[in-house]
Parts: structure tokens; C-alpha cells; sequence
């Protein structure tokens, strides 16, 4: 067993997080029934996205279609937004958060300009949503959980496997509205799902697990440590392992080291230097010179 790459941080006193972005959707939610523009303006459009309004693919985070779809949002913020928060303290939750719904927004554009899946404005926080269930899973694999299916069935499941079966939903979601325009009711934006939970796993991989932002090593390095780690190298019918870059000549001369000095090191613990013959003192230098 070996403690988590990333360590858990104390949140200070004060609103947590994914209470301040609770609020902030909830904010949002009303101006955008009373100001003018506001929704039009910071709703995620593909064409507009083009013309360089880059900002929406931060706004359109805060905005929604109904209050059912703003209540099952917020909801997924404190279930989830505070276990992450616990982990990884405010500044890497609002960061992870922010970072997937960007993710879930530039994809689910770039079905559109491709003509995969054609669609108006996006809107919602479900992206950064998505992005914090994926983080949950990829740190806490195997733990189980309780879900609600159809928000009536209480399942129980390990978060990866929920994590693998948002992932087919999404890509199904993907392929069904293929090339389908539906101007008169709301169209899930499974791409933007998808996007989320790519960025959520990216997040931790690099920023937290990865080390980039925790300061620990990086995972991919990690992982050729490992391979590089050990490696079997034959001499004279006998089998060892060494690090995985030692040569056979290397390895024989870690051979000839401890099957001629061993013994003359124990000697030397046990009677002194005094006490070797000019046969072992040249062993010893020979094997110096290795």
C-alpha cells in the first residue's frame, strides 16, 4: 500500500466553492429571464465561436434551459463539487471545474462545424459537471456509490464503471443525433458530456496525479521508471534482474564484485584491513577499478 499522488487539502473557513458556484448559476439563472441580451450574448454558439467570441466558452457555463435542468445541475455540484473540494481544495476545483466545461463546450462546437451533430446555442453547467464526476473516479476507482436511475432507482455502482458507462452514453448520444437539426425543442449536448469527462480525466492525470501542479513527479515519467525499473540478464546459465539499461558487461562485473569481494569484505569487518594477503588487496583493487 503507498499514500494517494495527491494529498488532501484543508479548506479554509468560508463559503466553499461549489457553494459560490451554486450561487453564481443560480444568479445567472434569473438574469438571464430579466436582462436583456444576456442570454443570447453569453450562450455558446459554434458560428459565433469562429468570429472569435471565445468568451462564451466560459459563459455559457453559468446559463440554462429550465429550472429543472439548473436544480439537477446544482445538485451534481454539492454531491460531487464537495467531495472534490475536500481533495483537492478551492483553487483545483474551481480549475478543474472551469477547465471541463471549456473542454465540453469546444467539442460539442467542433461536432457542429463538422456537421456531426448541428446545433444552435449550448448552455449549462453540466460539462464541468461531467468534468467532476470524472475526477472523482479516476482518484477514487473503486469506490461504490449510490446513484439514482431515472432519479427513482437507487443503484449501486464503483465509480468506474460509472465513469465508463457516461462515457458510452455520451458517445451513443453523439452518433443517434447525427446530423439531426431539431430547432423546436432542447437537444442534449452529449459532445459537451463527452468534453467534460475528457477534461476531468486530463485534469488529474496532469495536474494532480501527474504532478504537474502538485509538484510530485509525472505520471508518464512514472510509468517509464517502471519499465526501465528491472530487466533479466543471463551470465553463465544463471538468470538476475538489474535495471532495465544495464548491459550484460555491466551486469558481469557486478558478478565478479560480489562473488570475489563479499568474502573479503566480511574479512575485513571482522579482522581488519591488516588482515588480508596481497591476493585479496589486488581483488579489492581490481574490482575499484569495475
Amino acid at each position: 500500500m503507498r499514500e494517494p499522488d495527491w494529498q488532501p487539502e484543508t479548506a479554509p473557513g468560508g463559503t466553499p466553492m461549489w457553494g459560490w458556484l451554486i450561487i453564481a448559476n443560480v444568479l445567472c439563472f434569473i438574469l438571464q429571464f430579466t436582462l436583456k441580451g444576456f442570454y443570447s450574448n453569453l450562450a455558446l454558439y459554434p458560428a459565433l465561436l469562429q468570429q472569435g467570441y471565445v468568451h462564451q466558452l466560459l459563459t455559457f457555463q453559468f446559463l440554462h434551459g429550465d429550472l429543472f435542468h439548473i436544480i439537477i445541475n446544482c445538485l451534481m455540484i454539492w454531491m460531487i463539487g464537495k467531495h472534490i473540494e475536500e481533495a483537492l481544495g478551492k483553487k483545483r476545483m474551481l480549475s478543474l471545474y472551469l477547465l471541463s466545461g471549456i473542454a465540453g463546450g469546444f467539442i460539442q462546437c467542433a461536432l457542429a462545424w463538422t456537421h456531426i451533430n448541428p446545433t444552435g446555442g449550448v448552455v449549462g453547467a453540466s460539462a464541468g459537471v461531467f468534468g467532476l464526476i470524472a475526477a472523482f473516479a479516476v482518484m477514487q476507482w473503486n469506490r461504490e456509490m449510490t446513484i439514482l436511475l431515472m432519479f427513482i432507482i437507487p443503484v449501486r455502482i464503483r465509480a468506474k464503471y460509472l465513469l465508463i458507462a457516461l462515457a458510452v452514453i455520451g458517445f451513443l448520444g453523439v452518433l443517434t443525433q447525427r446530423g439531426v437539426v431539431n430547432d423546436n425543442a432542447a437537444m442534449v449536448a452529449h459532445g459537451a458530456h463527452l468534453g467534460g469527462l475528457l477534461g476531468g480525466v486530463l485534469f488529474i492525470l496532469f495536474f494532480v496525479q501527474g504532478g504537474t501542479w502538485a509538484g510530485a513527479e509525472p505520471w508518464w515519467q512514472r510509468i517509464c521508471e517502471r519499465w526501465q525499473e528491472r530487466k533479466v540478464v543471463t551470465i553463465d546459465g544463471g538468470a538476475r534482474a538489474y535495471p532495465r539499461r544495464t548491459s550484460k558487461r555491466k551486469a558481469q562485473k557486478v558478478e565478479f564484485v560480489e562473488e570475489n569481494i563479499d568474502s573479503i569484505l566480511d574479512k575485513i569487518s571482522e579482522k581488519g584491513m591488516d588482515s588480508l594477503t596481497d591476493k585479496e588487496r589486488e581483488a579489492l583493487a581490481k574490482a575499484a577499478k569495475k
